[in-house]
């Protein structure tokens, strides 16, 4: 108990001492005050007789004048580039001889229509409209003041909205001596291109140093930073003449002294005198905890110094000694304040001397410690270092690895890898730089570090939103909103949205061609059932007028003769549908051997000789002289002829000619088949390749339905393509097969598929 008043004594006595220590710097500190102040305030005072005070300047200045000559003319050039946005606002509103605020110009009608429906957005259009035209004033005042001339013309129209009352176009034929002279041209994209300039100083500018002046550079001029700049729209098919009379027209950036360096002058040797006096108390301090006794005793027997890390002691033992940097910035702003300010600056001066010295002592005398213990059981005791080593290494190495094996996969010819390099090149320069600057580089790295922070915060924050819009665009398609469309620009998911725009129309093509095939399967049915309906109800008929009593033998011999034919007719249609099931299907096999094309087609034409002479058409073929030796399946290229000459003999009109033509190529051969239609030709001829079509819509004609459906499909079996052309009611059916010779083998329905080609009207199936 004894023990524990005697530290407590020594507490006391030790918080005293810093309180005694601190007084007599706030002392010191007030007295640096009253010997700044009167010196600052004259040299101010002086200085305010020689210069034009930040007051008596205009609201706006032309930018960064402090450079040199080419600086300047960029800054000025840039400037000039921004004000055009004013010029051409003033130009819609004369186009369009009405008051239009700046956002209808500068922003799409579809930002304005969904700012209706966000509050955000629209609130942001009306400051920007509200910025904007304070700007516009700040502008106007310049180019008063400095004698700018402007004239903007409309390349459409040829209207201009100028402030002077020349025609500025005049000056072109005399710019050569010209104080500033510049012609801007903006094409129907709004990019800018310098077409004339003329400066007293012979630089010429290029179009590149004006569009430095990004949209977000614009809008943070005209003081907007919440609008994306991405939505900001730039004048159009416009050109914008700017002259000036006046010799320092980019000279006239009003420089002022900064009030710090005022201070820093009056601060002189006094400065230096208090921050030697801030170290003494430091050293002070630190040797009565050496030498007192009650201090020694403090530091072997309170628990709450031993539990203090070493790192954090030395941590303290450097902030206590830069921390004076504190009480000068705060000297500053106290000094420029008025001296109502003096009792505030005595209390803060006295609470961070006070808490300072605090910090200090606890620091020494938990340092002081290794006294007691020795070198090696101080920091294995108090070291977190120390403690943790192992795994603090064990942890460098994996990332150490982990680093190297990230190097190693670095690819310098990819672009994104050569641009990310840069970015950490530009910023090992610039962090190397501030740490020059020694103890004031801290501030500037802080400073750098905290705009880092904002932008990579305010790209990650596009990235978000950008994914949200993104995944919001798929949640409604996942729901069945096939017409989900993002707005706006995806930044890095561009592509994403890109092809999720390509799934979306793969998606309604595919949902476009169900509904289609199911449409196609119902007439199907309905046609399949009346075509297997009409021969099967007549043979049952027959069938039943044979089972009659008093049938006499010559109707017999006519029910079986229709009964025949009706059965046959079945047959067919059964044939058919079980060779186009098959092929669709896959399952048929083409059977290739070399056969004389040419006389297959003569060989079919006579073989349907009669039947043409019965529709009354006359026939003409034209075929080479020569054997056309291709390799085909002969018995599935010989349907394919019977059924195009079929299609003719049925739908050709009766006493015209049709046309068969064999045409031979260096790489295929062509089957052309051409003849008069003898019903009106449709407009749409997409549908004639389709199963169980016929060009009689009643389906009162004898035909399945599936003879070009069968051309169609034992065609492209055999790698070849088939197409319908019209042209009035000429109807033209055009077989193209290629002249393959080599590596044919037996194989199932694996061949590429031929284009199908419809060009005009038709109505005409067989």
């Amino acid at each position: 108990m004894a023990t524990k008043s005697k530290n407590n004594k020594a507490i006391i006595f030790a918080g005293i001492l810093i309180l005694i220590c601190a007084a007599i710097m706030t002392g010191v500190a007030s007295d640096l005050y009253y010997q700044i102040y009167y010196e600052y305030r004259a040299s101010m005072d002086s200085s305010q007789k020689t210069q034009v005070t930040e007051a008596d300047a205009p609201e706006n200045t032309w930018p960064s004048y402090d450079g040199g000559a080419e600086d300047n003319l960029k800054s000025f050039a840039q400037f000039m580039y921004v004000g055009s946005y004013v010029m051409y606002w003033q130009l819609q509103e004369k186009l369009q001889q009405r008051t239009v605020l700046p956002s209808e110009v500068f922003f799409s009608d579809k930002i304005r229509e969904q700012a209706k429906t966000d509050e955000d957005l629209e609130t942001q259009l009306a400051d920007f409209d509200v910025e904007f035209q304070s700007w516009y004033n700040g502008f106007s005042s310049l180019v008063e003041q400095y004698q700018i001339e402007y004239r903007i013309v409309d390349q459409e129209s040829s209207e201009a909205e100028t402030n002077s009352l020349e025609n500025l176009e005049q000056y072109e034929s005399a710019v050569e001596n010209a104080p500033f002279f510049l012609k801007m041209t903006f094409d129907e994209e709004g990019s800018v291109s310098i077409d004339e300039m003329q400066n007293q100083d012979g630089i010429i500018l290029s179009a590149g140093d004006i569009r430095r002046m990004t949209k977000a550079r614009i809008l943070n001029w005209i003081g907007n930073t919440e609008l994306s700049p991405t939505l900001l729209q730039t004048p159009k098919q416009v050109t914008v003449y700017i002259y000036s009379e006046n010799q320092d027209c980019y000279y006239t950036g009003v420089q002022w002294q900064p009030e710090e360096q005022a201070f820093e002058t009056a601060y002189g040797d006094r400065g230096s005198w208090y921050l030697e006096s801030y170290i003494i108390p430091l050293f002070l301090l630190a040797l009565a905890a050496f030498l007192i006794p009650p201090f020694k005793r403090l530091r072997r027997e309170n628990r709450l110094i031993g539990k203090i890390p070493f790192e954090a002691a030395v941590a303290a033992v450097v902030l206590v000694i830069t921390a004076q940097e504190g009480v000068i910035s705060f000297a500053v702003r106290i000094v420029q304040s008025e001296n109502s300010w003096y009792a505030m600056y005595l209390l803060v001066c006295l609470g961070f001397h006070f808490a300072a010295y605090s910090v200090w002592f606890a620091a020494v005398i938990a340092l002081l410690q290794v006294l007691d213990v020795g070198v090696v059981p101080y920091l294995k005791e108090r070291s977190l270092l120390y403690q943790n080593g192992d795994r603090i290494l064990a942890w460098l190495k994996s990332k150490i690895k982990k680093l190297v094996k990230e190097l190693q996969t670095v690819d310098l010819t990819d672009s994104s890898d050569r641009w990310l390099l840069l970015v950490i090149l530009v910023n090992f320069v610039i962090l190397a730089v501030l740490c020059s600057l020694w103890v004031g580089g801290i501030f500037w790295i802080f400073l750098y570090s905290a705009v880092l922070f904002l932008i990579f915060r305010r790209y990650l924050n596009r990235i978000k939103e950008n994914y949200r819009v993104l995944l919001e665009e798929v949640k409604e398609m996942g729901e069945g909103n096939l017409n989900a469309s993002a707005d706006g620009d995806l930044g890095i998911f561009s592509a994403a949205g890109e092809e999720l725009e390509k799934v979306k129309e793969g998606f309604s093509a595919a949902v476009e061609e169900e509904l289609k095939s199911r449409n196609m399967k119902t007439e199907l049915i309905t046609n399949v059932s009346h075509d297997l309906k009409t021969p099967l109800t007549a043979i049952i008929t027959y069938v039943n007028l044979l089972k009659e009593e008093g049938t006499t033998e010559e109707e017999r011999k006519s029910y079986i003769e229709i009964l025949d034919r009706k059965s046959l007719r079945l047959k067919k249609l059964i044939e058919d549908l079980f060779e186009i099931s098959k092929a669709a299907s896959g399952n048929i096999q083409i059977r290739r051997q070399q056969v004389d094309l040419a006389e297959m087609v003569k060989q079919a034409v006579l073989e349907q000789e009669d039947r043409l002479a019965e529709a009354q058409i006359d026939c003409r073929v034209s075929v080479p002289e020569n054997r056309v030796l291709i390799f085909l399946d002969g018995e599935k290229t010989y349907r394919i002829l019977e059924n195009l000459i079929v299609n003719v003999s049925k739908y050709a009109l009766a006493g015209t000619r049709a046309w068969i033509t064999l045409r031979e190529t260096v790489d295929d051969v062509e089957i052309e088949v051409k003849n008069t239609s003898a019903q009106e030709l449709a407009e749409d001829c997409s549908y004639l390749t389709e199963r169980f079509v016929r060009g009689d819509t009643s389906r009162n004609t004898e035909g399945s339905g599936l003879g070009l459906a069968i051309v169609k499909s034992f065609t492209e079996l055999q790698g070849g393509s088939f197409r319908i052309e019209t042209d009035g009611d000429l109807f033209k059916t055009i077989v193209r097969l290629k002249k393959e010779t080599e590596g044919w083998q037996e194989k199932g329905t694996e061949a590429e598929t031929g284009a199908i080609v419809c060009k005009g009207e038709g109505n005409q199936f067989g």
